[in-house]
């Protein structure tokens, strides 16, 4: 499969939720479906709690700043990780993708054969859903 990564403003741009450009919609899906996915998230997700560390700036015991740190951390992890699957398929969906494809693409096939099936369900969906994403034969999960 063919795609072109971001440079690094554009990835800092997607790390917080925006949209890349159309020339970078294939990366979005192998980022989103490859083994690695999971670590991708968490690196994305360290990059929004940096300005965590500003509570460091705050007046007070170093020791109640840095709970204040360790407390948010904690906490945003532990969101960021539950959600993860909903997140990954809010961005394909965002990038014009159909909503489900991620979870069909990792679980519909082994790690050797990934590639093939992501560079399938890119051709069948190289213009975007017409519809929306809406598909009426698609089951309820």
């Amino acid at each position: 499969m063919r795609f072109v990564r971001p440079n690094p403003l554009h990835w800092l741009w997607y790390a917080v939720g925006g949209t890349l450009p159309e020339r970078n919609r294939m990366w979005v899906l192998w980022d989103l479906t490859t083994r690695t996915w999971v670590l991708r998230h968490f690196a994305r997700v360290m990059v929004l709690f940096l300005p965590i560390w500003l509570v460091l700036l705050v007046p007070g015991p170093l020791s109640l700043r840095l709970s204040m740190v360790a407390a948010g951390y904690a906490t945003g992890l532990y969101f960021s990780l539950s959600f993860m699957e909903d997140a990954a398929e809010r961005r394909l969906v965002k990038h014009g993708f159909p909503a489900g494809i991620n979870r069909d693409i990792r679980e519909g096939s082994g790690s050797r054969d990934r590639a093939e099936v992501a560079e399938l369900y890119a051709s069948l969906y190289a213009d975007g859903p017409s519809d929306g994403g809406a598909d009426p034969d698609r089951r309820e999960r």
